[in-house]
Protein backbone atom coordinates (compact mmCIF):
# COMPACT_ATOMS: atom_id res chain seq x y z
CA UNK A 1 0.00 0.00 0.00
CA UNK A 2 1.14 3.36 -1.11
CA UNK A 3 0.39 6.01 1.26
CA UNK A 4 1.21 10.10 -0.02
CA UNK A 5 1.07 12.85 2.39
CA UNK A 6 0.11 15.96 1.45
CA UNK A 7 -1.81 19.30 1.88
CA UNK A 8 -5.40 19.66 2.05
CA UNK A 9 -7.10 21.68 -0.89
CA UNK A 10 -10.61 23.31 -1.13
CA UNK A 11 -11.74 19.99 -3.00
CA UNK A 12 -10.62 17.88 0.08
CA UNK A 13 -13.03 18.93 2.74
CA UNK A 14 -15.81 16.99 2.22
CA UNK A 15 -13.60 13.68 3.16
CA UNK A 16 -12.48 15.78 5.78
CA UNK A 17 -15.65 16.48 7.32
CA UNK A 18 -16.22 12.47 7.30
CA UNK A 19 -13.22 11.74 8.64
CA UNK A 20 -13.92 14.22 11.85
CA UNK A 21 -17.55 12.30 11.75
CA UNK A 22 -15.32 9.57 12.79
CA UNK A 23 -13.12 10.77 15.28
CA UNK A 24 -16.09 12.99 17.23
CA UNK A 25 -18.13 9.89 17.30
CA UNK A 26 -15.50 8.75 19.69
CA UNK A 27 -14.97 12.29 21.23
CA UNK A 28 -17.61 12.76 23.90
CA UNK A 29 -16.95 16.63 23.87
CA UNK A 30 -17.91 17.07 20.80
CA UNK A 31 -21.02 17.53 18.72
CA UNK A 32 -20.92 16.29 15.24
CA UNK A 33 -22.04 19.36 12.63
CA UNK A 34 -21.29 19.32 9.12
CA UNK A 35 -21.52 22.67 8.68
CA UNK A 36 -19.58 24.07 11.27
CA UNK A 37 -16.65 21.60 10.69
CA UNK A 38 -16.98 22.93 7.07
CA UNK A 39 -16.51 26.30 7.61
CA UNK A 40 -13.86 25.78 10.07
CA UNK A 41 -11.71 23.77 7.21
CA UNK A 42 -12.09 26.11 4.80
CA UNK A 43 -10.69 28.45 7.08
CA UNK A 44 -7.84 26.20 7.92
CA UNK A 45 -6.73 24.94 4.35
CA UNK A 46 -7.04 28.83 3.49
CA UNK A 47 -5.01 30.17 6.64
CA UNK A 48 -0.94 30.25 6.06
CA UNK A 49 -0.85 29.97 9.69
CA UNK A 50 -2.06 26.88 9.68
CA UNK A 51 -1.53 23.35 8.10
CA UNK A 52 -3.94 20.73 6.97
CA UNK A 53 -2.28 17.53 5.74
CA UNK A 54 -4.12 14.55 4.36
CA UNK A 55 -2.98 10.97 3.89
CA UNK A 56 -4.21 9.36 0.92
CA UNK A 57 -3.71 5.72 -0.51
CA UNK A 58 -4.89 5.45 -4.60
CA UNK A 59 -6.41 9.26 -4.66
CA UNK A 60 -8.36 7.99 -1.63
CA UNK A 61 -8.54 10.15 1.87
CA UNK A 62 -7.93 8.28 4.75
CA UNK A 63 -6.65 10.58 7.47
CA UNK A 64 -5.81 13.76 8.24
CA UNK A 65 -3.77 16.00 10.70
CA UNK A 66 -4.36 19.79 11.18
CA UNK A 67 -2.06 22.22 13.48
CA UNK A 68 -2.12 25.76 14.10
CA UNK A 69 0.38 28.11 16.04
CA UNK A 70 0.78 30.27 18.50
CA UNK A 71 3.23 32.33 19.99
CA UNK A 72 4.06 30.58 23.35
CA UNK A 73 5.18 33.05 26.32
CA UNK A 74 6.43 29.81 28.21
CA UNK A 75 9.10 28.64 25.41
CA UNK A 76 9.43 32.59 23.91
CA UNK A 77 8.33 31.09 20.13
CA UNK A 78 6.01 29.42 18.03
CA UNK A 79 3.77 27.08 19.78
CA UNK A 80 1.92 24.31 17.23
CA UNK A 81 -1.66 23.00 18.72
CA UNK A 82 -2.28 20.02 16.67
CA UNK A 83 -5.67 19.07 16.22
CA UNK A 84 -7.89 16.65 14.17
CA UNK A 85 -5.85 13.55 14.17
CA UNK A 86 -7.89 10.71 12.44
CA UNK A 87 -6.47 7.81 10.43
CA UNK A 88 -9.93 5.99 8.90
CA UNK A 89 -10.35 3.18 10.94
CA UNK A 90 -9.87 0.88 7.95
CA UNK A 91 -6.19 2.22 7.62
CA UNK A 92 -5.33 2.52 11.60
CA UNK A 93 -2.11 0.20 12.37
CA UNK A 94 -0.45 0.57 8.90
CA UNK A 95 1.75 3.32 10.11
CA UNK A 96 -0.23 6.12 8.32
CA UNK A 97 -0.75 8.10 11.55
CA UNK A 98 3.12 7.65 11.87
CA UNK A 99 3.62 9.29 8.73
CA UNK A 100 1.20 11.98 9.64
CA UNK A 101 2.73 13.11 12.34
CA UNK A 102 6.41 13.22 10.91
CA UNK A 103 4.97 15.29 7.82
CA UNK A 104 2.83 17.54 10.67
CA UNK A 105 6.12 17.96 12.84
CA UNK A 106 8.01 19.62 9.71
CA UNK A 107 5.23 21.56 8.96
CA UNK A 108 5.45 22.79 12.28
CA UNK A 109 9.48 23.01 12.32
CA UNK A 110 9.41 25.20 8.67
CA UNK A 111 6.93 27.32 10.46
CA UNK A 112 9.50 28.02 13.17
CA UNK A 113 7.66 26.10 15.76
CA UNK A 114 9.72 24.68 18.57
CA UNK A 115 7.06 22.95 20.22
CA UNK A 116 3.90 21.19 19.49
CA UNK A 117 1.04 20.21 21.92
CA UNK A 118 -2.74 18.48 21.81
CA UNK A 119 -5.29 17.41 23.74
CA UNK A 120 -6.97 14.08 23.25
CA UNK A 121 -10.30 12.63 24.58
CA UNK A 122 -9.11 10.52 28.27
CA UNK A 123 -10.94 7.36 27.26
CA UNK A 124 -9.20 6.88 23.78
CA UNK A 125 -6.68 4.64 25.04
CA UNK A 126 -5.64 3.77 21.52
CA UNK A 127 -4.96 7.38 20.79
CA UNK A 128 -2.91 8.06 24.33
CA UNK A 129 -0.96 4.79 23.16
CA UNK A 130 -0.21 6.53 19.49
CA UNK A 131 0.61 9.89 21.00
CA UNK A 132 2.99 8.03 23.51
CA UNK A 133 4.69 6.12 20.62
CA UNK A 134 5.02 9.44 18.58
CA UNK A 135 7.00 10.81 21.59
CA UNK A 136 4.71 13.29 22.93
CA UNK A 137 4.62 13.40 27.05
CA UNK A 138 2.05 14.19 28.98
CA UNK A 139 2.21 17.49 31.10
CA UNK A 140 0.45 18.21 34.44
CA UNK A 141 -1.87 20.95 32.51
CA UNK A 142 -5.72 20.12 32.06
CA UNK A 143 -8.32 22.17 29.84
CA UNK A 144 -10.96 24.07 30.85
CA UNK A 145 -13.33 24.86 28.16
CA UNK A 146 -16.16 27.51 27.92
CA UNK A 147 -18.37 28.81 25.11
CA UNK A 148 -18.68 32.44 24.22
Amino acid sequence: MTILIQPAQPQDISPMVELLRILFAIEVDFNFDPVKHRTAFEHIVADENCGALLALSEDKVIGMCTAQWVYSTATGQKSAWIEDVIVHPDFQGKGVGHLLMEAITQWCRNNGCNRMQLAYDLQNQAAIHFYLKQEFTKTQLGIFSKPI
